[in-house]
């Protein structure tokens, strides 16, 4: 049998006076497409950071593929909350770059960029900045960036949580979209427990911090493709909704009373 794309082993990650996550045991299969949920300052962002190498684990080991894991994790690419374009690059030259970082070939790399442009739905913004982009667009170009070097595992910390409700809607298609006809193994950090369900396999729910472990792993077996504008009206979505929730709500509910507290 292969290994899991990623193997978190006995993960505990402490600060000074304070301890995000204990304790973790959690394996993500190779294609799979994962979500991680939890109350505010549960430590999902900081899982998510230690599997990427961005973050050393105070306690336990990362493997990736069956390797632990040594610094940063050179098979994963990583989408975050806040896009990383530079603002003084085109949309070409961003997409561009982590190719142009790789030592790639200028004229097949240049190619790739412009297929990606076309993939993510931007012809004829090419040779647009950041700022003379819409907040969806910016959002494309995030996506191509992190698949355009076609990493085996895809990090997502909340990429589409400052969107509005249908621009995040149709992003959620478009990555829904790569996944299905790349099959990376996708590992998505969100606050939303309707966006979890809908785009994954499996959502991991977390406690109420501090030393957060996780409170249930939950499989989701709605059918693929999955129709994003009407999926909360299927009454197996509903029922995987009330099974979470039902975990979720009490962590949330113990995450406001220790916020009380302080």
């Amino acid at each position: 049998m292969s290994p899991p794309a990623i193997r978190f082993k006995d993960i505990t990650k402490s600060f000074p006076g304070y301890t995000a996550v204990e304790a973790i045991n959690l394996d993500v299969s190779s294609g799979r497409f994962l979500s991680v949920v939890g109350p505010s300052g549960c430590g999902k962002s900081t899982l998510l950071n230690m599997a990427a190498g961005l973050m050393t684990p105070s306690g336990g080991s990362v493997e990736i593929f069956g390797e632990p894991l040594n610094g940063i994790n050179r098979k994963a690419g990583y989408m975050f909350q806040q896009d990383a374009l530079l603002p003084w690059k085109t949309v070409l030259d961003n997409i561009l770059l982590g190719l142009e970082l790789r030592g790639a070939d200028p004229k097949a790399a240049e190619q790739t960029a412009r297929d990606w442009i076309h993939r993510v739905g931007l012809d004829g913004f090419a040779d647009r900045y950041p700022h003379q982009l819409s907040g969806g667009m910016r959002k494309r170009v995030a996506m191509a960036q992190t698949w355009i070097t076609d990493p085996a595992i895809v990090f997502m910390d909340e990429p589409f949580g400052a969107l509005d409700v249908h621009t995040r809607l149709r992003m959620e298609g478009e990555i829904l979209g790569l996944w299905a006809e790349t099959k990376k193994t996708v590992m998505f950090v969100t606050h939303d427990l309707e966006e979890a369900i809908a785009l994954s396999d499996e959502v991991v729910v977390l406690s109420a911090g501090p030393a957060s472990h996780i409170v249930g792993v939950y499989q989701v077996d709605l059918e693929r493709p999955r129709n994003l504008i009407d999926i909360k009206t299927d009454p197996r979505f509903t029922e995987i909704y009330g099974s979470i929730w039902r975990d979720l709500r009490e962590e949330v509910l113990k995450s406001y009373e220790r916020n009380e507290k302080v």
